[in-house]
């Protein structure tokens, strides 16, 4: 046994012992915090959420409520972080603890209870639909292969293919691209066979290839960057928007995330290759019969079929009614605009989901761009997350135990500026990333960041969107990202090489998340305030 499986089979030992030791003691925290008395911050917290009049009952019954929130907080937090129940069913607790335990927050002065109604809506909420449409665009992307025609398209382009480092930027363009509008792991996923298929062309001795190893990392990496680019692109960036709406901070529109999430991933990608040539200068500067092998590729595909002509129909009509969305008021009568105001970001997103299942491939046959049985590649574990997480922050905001937490926050820290926060949290988001899941990091820390802005008087969306930009930053382990996973596996990389080159890029990581918000977020064009 090398050192290398020797030190896979301490990880799977380790995460193993953690899953166990995760699952007993978040509910043994959850009982101990039952069992004690609230502190006298939650009892203060009622006071004021409640008019000046309000009985000792109803003080009571807020107390209660915030202790039950706090108690249902750490049991999640342990069962995420250790991940020792599946991430999506640890997203389900509030829909059960909040109701079963009769919990009530507040709501302009009165009493809110968290009902199986109230608590279950949080799990429809617009930003699910946005997100599965945007799995079933990208369920007919990759049915009709059409993320790989625009890999060879893009990989044929002159004499690309018989460029080591050319053909390294070329895969990291590509995976990038589609990463803004699939899921990162199923653009990792359908780019791995083409680089491993290169790698071999190339005769790449797979035990110790530079230009293995960064086809490989290159692909992950750049999976994780695009993912930046749209608020589909990656699922804590709908985390974010969907808290921000539900906590009624703002209203983040396509069109506006794209504004600094585009630039972020244009200079992060050049940025990136450069680093993986300099850590791993591939040892092969031409590959021999690399262009003729994507163009056989590309070749086999043929010319384009009704079905991907009807996807891209589709995608298109899509995309274009999120980027003019917002100026429905400037390019229409009053009138139309004025109806098409609840036309927004989930609703279009639907719409071209229903017309995947109604554009007909073959009329004849019945067969349309999807039939229902492509539905399930749609990644329903990622939409119960999303309700999950929106329904712990509506809770955690009720209550005031987002509050509590800010407040206990700013009593350490003090009051620092919107810069100095920003230079804390995002170092620490990237770290956590690289050993917790990103969606359910993003998804914990949301509320507390809000509540932690209003309580040194910061923009929450300077330090929410920085932090939901570097929780995709996670390049160091194999654990901190699944396209990290993949790349992993196909045997071209150690810990070691990912470690080497991906310590360099979380820093880049870190810096990058702060010039997004700072320059292009807020300078550029001012969609906060710092």
């Amino acid at each position: 046994m090398d050192i290398e499986q020797s030190n896979n089979l301490s990880i799977s030992r380790l995460e193993k012992i953690t899953r166990t030791i995760g699952l007993f003691l978040g509910p043994i925290c959850f009982l101990v915090v039952m069992l004690l008395d609230p502190p006298q911050a939650f009892v203060e917290l009622a006071k004021n959420s409640l008019p000046v009049n309000a009985s000792a009952e109803d003080i009571h019954t807020l107390v209660y409520g915030t202790k039950v929130t706090f108690a249902l907080l750490l049991l999640m937090v342990f069962w995420w972080t250790t991940e020792a129940v599946p991430i999506p069913i640890t997203a389900l607790m509030p829909g059960l603890i909040l109701p079963l335990f009769h919990v009530y927050g507040s709501s302009n002065e009165k009493l809110y209870a968290f009902t199986g109604k109230a608590i279950l809506s949080n799990y429809a909420h617009p930003i699910i639909f946005l997100f599965l449409s945007g799995f079933l665009l990208a369920a007919a992307m990759q049915k009709w292969s059409l993320d790989k025609r625009l890999t060879l398209f893009i990989l044929s382009r002159g004499n690309l293919a018989n460029n080591s480092k050319l053909v390294l930027l070329g895969m990291m363009t590509v995976s990038a691209t589609l990463s803004m509008w699939i899921s990162n792991t199923a653009t990792t996923a359908m780019l791995l066979p083409l680089g491993l298929g290169i790698i071999a062309e190339s005769g790449a001795s797979k035990s110790d290839s530079n230009f293995g190893k960064s086809i490989m990392l290159g692909i992950a990496y750049a999976a994780s960057i695009g993912g930046v680019g749209t608020i589909i692109g990656s699922p804590p960036n709908g985390i974010c928007v969907s808290i921000l709406s539900a906590s009624k901070i703002a209203e983040i529109n396509f069109l506006d995330w794209m504004k600094f999430g585009i630039p972020f991933v244009i200079l992060f990608i050049p940025i990136a290759w450069l680093i993986l040539i300099k850590v791993f200068p591939p040892e092969i500067e031409k590959l021999k019969g690399g262009r003729e092998m994507i163009l056989e590729q590309k070749n086999q595909l043929g010319e384009l079929n009704r079905g991907e002509r009807m996807t891209i129909a589709v995608f298109s009509i899509v995309v274009f009614l999120w980027v003019i969305n917002p100026f429905w008021d400037i390019l229409l009568p009053e009138n139309i605009s004025a109806k098409l105001l609840w036309f927004d970001e989930s609703l279009i997103a639907m719409f071209g989901a229903i017309l995947l299942f109604l554009f007909p491939v073959d009329w004849k046959e019945k067969k349309f761009i999807l039939e229902w049985s492509d539905s399930k590649v749609v990644d329903w574990g990622t939409l119960l997350l999303f309700g999950g997480g929106i329904a712990l922050s509506d809770a955690m905001f009720r209550t005031g135990l987002a509050g509590w937490i800010a407040n206990s926050t700013v009593s350490i820290v003090g009051t620092p500026s919107a810069i100095l926060l920003i230079l804390i949290i995002v170092p620490l988001t990237v770290i956590l990333s690289e050993i917790t899941s990103n969606t359910a990091q993003i998804t914990m820390m949301m509320p507390v960041l809000i509540s932690i802005a209003y309580g040194t008087g910061v923009d929450p969306l300077a330090i929410t969107i920085a932090a939901t930009v570097a929780t995709s930053m996670g390049f160091m382990l194999p654990v901190a990202t699944p396209p990290n996973a993949l790349v992993y596996g196909s045997g071209y990389i150690r810990m070691k090489d990912m470690i080497k080159v991906g310590s360099i890029l979380d820093v880049l990581g870190w810096i990058f998340s702060i010039f997004a918000v700072v320059i292009f977020a807020n300078v550029i064009f001012g969609i906060i305030k710092l």
